[in-house]
């Protein structure tokens, strides 16, 4: 049974070593980030593309189109529209790479389309974040979102693996259990000072 676990402990620490690194950059990254008033957001760049309404169309087949003829990479069909403070019929998308909305400028004619990407560490924040349950723009994203959920199940089954291993070993070994008494304190008085 031993032999299995240590096998398995190895395993799933390989498969979730992309996501280890990720979430160690991202963690480094956020530490010598200012406050979220105080960072200044990227200027979104826009253009416009010619777009018909053929007036029989709900909001949710414009929508669609609009999307469509926007030509935006990793973003489908089929998110909800809404309208904006001047009734004008708009779909966003929040993906890693940033926000996407695409207005309906209906009396010209077009759709604006405005892109705001973000920076590199930004980025890897969204993507150390991304799940299944998420809102997925796109198969990719859909797919790294399982492999974030799979590494988050394979760290849990490390640490429990890791504990078993050795309590079935070296149960006794004094530098070992007071090194698990000091993290153990640690990250409890990390979790009452940062309340």
């Amino acid at each position: 049974m031993y032999r299995w676990i240590k096998k398995l402990h190895i395993y799933s620490g390989l498969l979730s070593y992309a996501g280890f690194t990720v979430w160690g950059i991202v963690g480094i990254w956020a530490s010598f980030l200012p406050p979220p008033s105080e960072r200044q957001p990227g200027m979104p760049s826009s253009r416009v593309v010619e777009f018909r309404v053929n007036g029989t169309e709900t909001d949710q087949e414009v929508a669609d189109r609009m999307i469509v003829a926007s030509g935006l990479q990793h973003v489908g069909p089929g998110r909800r529209p809404r309208r904006d403070s001047q009734e004008r019929l708009e779909v966003r998308y929040y993906t890693p790479n940033g926000m996407r909305r695409i207005v309906l400028l209906e009396d010209r004619g077009q759709i604006r389309i405005e892109q705001a990407n973000t920076k590199l560490g930004e980025y890897l924040n969204i993507m150390h974040m991304q799940t299944v349950v998420r809102q997925n723009p796109g198969w990719n994203m859909a797919l790294w979102g399982a492999y974030n959920e799979l590494s988050l199940w394979a760290v849990l089954f490390m640490t429990a693996s890791g504990v078993y291993m050795w309590l079935a070993t070296r149960p006794g070994m004094r530098w070992a259990v007071w090194t698990a008494g000091a993290a153990s304190a640690v990250v409890v008085g990390l979790v009452v000072w940062l309340r």
